[in-house]
């Protein structure tokens, strides 16, 4: 069977050997693993199992360091295991990390349990720095609501920004909180709080996009045209002397 078929109380099923002896060896580890009478519970987030190395409360953000049984290329235990119920690592998440979650029940250290690692999830308003670009959609003075690893940062720098260089920006909605991005799109001539957009891409954070209107010679009372300027920059000019 499938084990991403969603099934109902009272339906027929089949269960492979290898899904079975996953199942149990949860179970084994970890109690707070059990069938609920009232059916599955819906809720606004997608979870996968994982496993701490320290104790974890519930709604602790937690960064995603790796697989707890990872998969080789036979069709061995491992890959079996991985295929049918795939268990991450997590450790403590800092403003370093690059995938996270936060645990929606808690966890003994060593033991398995659940962490949300998209959708919609509660966490302290006070981690919010841990959640690696997730969209916040509500904040209060103790709890708030987000969106998981929506990828964008809306954050602002000031000095000027050289192509294929990196640079320090301030998130605008985490008070204190740093990014290191890199510009792999043009040089951006000297700046005083310049709004800009990045994403990570996997590997590193990327300026996406940036507040034009802050470049060189912006005038909002002429009629004006974006170009490069002589540094390899971009700068407005007038549509009438092209300076």
């Amino acid at each position: 069977m499938d084990p991403r078929q969603h099934v109902n109380p009272g339906d027929p099923i089949r269960l492979a050997a290898t899904q079975v002896n996953g199942l149990n060896r949860l179970l084994a580890t970890d109690t707070s693993l059990h069938a609920s009478s009232g059916g599955e519970q819906r809720t606004p987030y997608t979870w996968v199992y994982a496993k701490p190395s320290t104790n974890v409360t519930r709604w602790s953000v937690l960064a995603i360091t790796g697989i707890a049984i990872e998969p080789t290329s036979s069709a061995d235990r491992a890959t079996a295991q991985f295929e049918s119920i795939p268990v991450v690592t997590v450790d403590t998440s800092s403003e370093s990390t690059t995938a996270c979650g936060v645990a929606v029940e808690p966890i003994s250290s060593g033991k398995v349990g659940r962490i949300a690692v998209g959708g919609v999830v509660q966490c302290k308003t006070a981690d919010l720095g841990k959640t690696f670009a997730s969209t916040i959609i509500w904040k209060g003075s103790e709890w708030s609501l987000i969106r998981l690893n929506s990828g964008i940062v809306r954050a602002h720098f000031s000095g000027t920004w050289e192509k294929d260089s990196s640079k320090s920006v301030t998130a605008e909605l985490l008070t204190g909180t740093t990014y290191t991005a890199h510009n792999y799109i043009a040089t951006i001539s000297s700046q005083t709080d310049c709004k800009c957009f990045i994403m990570h891409d996997g590997s590193e954070w990327v300026l996406v996009s940036w507040d034009l209107h802050k470049l060189p010679s912006y005038n909002a009372a002429k009629q004006q045209v974006l170009t490069h300027s002589a540094d390899g920059g971009l700068a407005w000019v007038s549509t009438t002397n092209c300076s």
